[in-house]
């Protein structure tokens, strides 16, 4: 049995249900978890899987040019459209979101601590923006974190899309409504009852997410500013 593991009577590995996530384990999971080769394990092949850009692959195998020489230079399906369509759009955008879902659904298949998932969350969508395939310059998060959230708490990300949805109705600036959105979300969590370890999970996300979409509020903050 490998370290950090829970084994059955019968020694067959207890997989718990995925989605969405148990709150009542999660309530008493902790912030900390233990450091042994298995959780190390798992948590690197989530930053492993996460550094792997469908975008970036899938230029080079179509057109065997480099992304980041075209468009705004980003991996991800809105500048790889530019290149290949909307076929390169929807490949990217499922790419992306599939690796997230796959790793976090594997680690709870596995039956890893809620914390160790948790982090495994973290570490993918670390892994898509800082890939050390590319340098560690990678995309932005977004289709990263939607598909490992949706099988952490689907219901997280249907909070995001029906808020983010609603202020962009009222705005019509699509990077501050879900950027608003996202900024709220530890708020709404802990106020309609989420687990605190898991509220950290979903700001240490969104840290990483709006760090990597510095820019893009920067361009929309002076765009604003020019118009007036």
């Amino acid at each position: 049995m490998l370290p950090g593991r829970k084994e059955s009577s019968d020694s067959t590995i207890k997989c718990t249900p995925f989605w969405p996530v148990n709150r009542g384990t999660l309530l008493n999971a902790t912030i900390f978890w233990n450091v042994t080769p298995a959780n190390l394990f798992i948590i690197m092949a989530g930053y492993l899987m996460g550094g792997f850009s469908t975008g970036y692959w899938l230029v080079r195998f179509r057109k065997q040019v480099d992304i980041r020489n075209y468009g705004s230079g980003g991996f991800g399906a809105r500048n790889v459209s530019r290149l290949l369509g909307r076929s390169g759009f929807l490949i990217t955008l499922a790419g992306d979101a599939l690796k997230g879902a796959f790793i976090v659904w594997l680690a709870r298949m596995l039956d890893f601590p809620p914390e160790v998932v948790g982090t495994v969350v973290v570490a993918v969508i670390m892994g898509h923006v800082w890939p050390v395939y590319l340098h560690f310059k990678g995309g932005k998060g977004i289709a990263t974190a939607l598909g490992a959230f949706c099988v952490l708490d689907y219901t997280i990300v249907l909070i995001t899309a029906l808020l983010s949805g609603l202020l962009y109705m009222l705005t019509r600036k699509f990077t501050n409504s879900w950027g608003a959105t996202v900024l709220a979300l530890p708020v709404i969590t802990f106020v309609t009852g989420y687990p605190f370890y898991l509220i950290m999970v979903l700001s240490a996300s969104i840290t990483v997410i709006l760090f990597a979409h510095r820019d893009n509020f920067n361009k929309e903050l002076f765009s604003d500013k020019n118009n007036r």
